[in-house]
């Protein structure tokens, strides 16, 4: 037991962070979802889940990491690209990682002959890291964590600059969840057009195209204060990927339980990323 314990606190310590945009985050991105959904996938979501909408499930794969025995599942919160490299470039972690994590549990749900148990994990970890992907510190460095490892003071707050993301940004607003998705969940149909399409690799380039944006805070990197100005700046990023992360949710799901078959493309996407681990 006690190496069990070890071993669990040396990954969630290299882990870039012991949890991920926050519960109300997460339960943002998945009651957009939700409303974003035809009657079918809805249906389909209730016979897994019961009365258990997607916003309920959204936090699950962080709250269960707190068990010792879970702590195998930290590495698929998360995937490490370094600058100007892609996520092929390298060796992939032999536990997994947060692209491989969302294609391997996308083809759970679509298989006729899993179980219903693991498909309703299937679709809390599928909720949850589609969430993940879109925050860009969840596509991190290696070398800070994903920020984890930047230590900056939040107004009078000291942490670092992945909690900053995950949680205070979106918590400034002082919105739950459900009032911060009345705010959000509003497309056009040129909105809708351009976000439902691409792939889990796409969503994730977009991710580390936008870092830079979340370490523009100037000064030095020794002592970084962040406030009003830093939350102006980020907002409209922050808002953005919510909302993305959300309308995306629901088509992949959609996609899934309309069981719309893969493309030749997708299957060969899959293929290659099992070779890259």
């Amino acid at each position: 037991m006690k190496k069990l314990l070890l071993i669990t606190s040396l990954i969630m310590s290299f882990s870039p962070s012991a949890f991920s945009w926050g519960k109300t985050g997460h339960r943002i991105v998945g009651e957009i979802a939700q409303r974003n959904l035809d009657s079918n996938t809805l249906n389909a979501i209730k016979e897994l889940a019961g009365e258990d909408d997607l916003s309920r499930i959204s936090t699950w794969p962080d709250e269960i990491r707190s068990d010792p025995k879970m702590g195998y599942t930290s590495p698929w919160h998360y995937v490490s690209i370094p600058n100007g490299k892609t996520y092929y470039d390298q060796k992939r972690n032999k536990e997994g990682d947060l692209i491989e994590a969302l294609y391997r549990f996308e083809d759970i749900l679509r298989d006729t002959k899993e179980t219903k148990e693991h498909k309703l994990d299937a679709l809390k970890f599928l909720v949850h890291m589609t969430g993940d992907l879109h925050q860009p510190l969840h596509v991190g460095l290696a070398e800070d964590r994903g920020g984890n490892s930047i230590r900056v003071k939040w107004f009078k707050t000291e942490t670092n600059l992945h909690t900053v993301w995950d949680e205070e940004l979106i918590d400034f607003e002082k919105l739950s969840f459900t009032e911060y998705t009345n705010y959000l969940n509003h497309f056009s149909k040129e909105d809708k057009k351009s976000l439902e399409k691409g792939s889990f690799i796409d969503w994730a380039n977009e991710s580390q195209e936008l870092r830079p944006k979340v370490y523009d805070f100037g000064g030095s990197s020794a002592s970084v204060s962040l406030s009003y100005e830093y939350n102006y700046k980020v907002k409209p990023v922050i808002e953005l990927r919510l909302k993305q992360a959300g309308l995306r949710l629901a088509y992949v799901l959609k996609k899934i339980f309309s069981q719309e078959k893969l493309t030749k493309d997708e299957i060969d996407l899959r293929k290659k990323i099992k070779e890259n681990i």
